[in-house]
């Protein structure tokens, strides 16, 4: 993905100009775009580009699991499918499924396609 975005409106909600590599090259496109309209700009606005990096939370998955089980037996109720105590093993659950789902986006090429626009800077054109 590339690291910067550029836009002439510092709080458009989506900035839809092609994401770039550098700065420098935001400036480019931008001058470029620029000289096309009928009203100069004076400048444009520049943020970091940050990716979405889906993630998956263990103790969610598993009190659905325990809300499954409750559906399927109400016994279910005095299982206790993980220990609030033992967050290490909470943790290793949990990166082991961020994991898996996003093999499973790469493998099926459903990877996030998105970011969000931060650190926005005012560049003079």
């Amino acid at each position: 993905m590339e690291k910067y975005s550029w836009n002439f409106n510092k709080d458009a909600e989506n900035w839809y100009n092609d994401p770039c590599n550098t700065i420098g090259e935001c400036l480019v496109a931008a001058r470029e775009a620029e000289s096309a309209e009928e009203e100069p700009r004076s400048c444009v606005y520049i943020g970091e580009n940050v990716a979405f990096v889906p993630t998956v939370d263990a103790e969610t998955v598993l009190e659905q699991i325990a809300c499954e089980a409750y559906d399927f037996c109400e016994l279910a109720e005095d299982w206790d499918i993980y220990d609030r105590k033992k967050q290490d093993e909470l943790n290793d659950l949990s990166e082991q499924l961020t994991s898996v789902v996003q093999a499973w986006l790469k493998k099926y090429k459903r990877e996030p396609s998105f970011w969000r626009v931060e650190s926005v800077r005012r560049y003079i054109l």
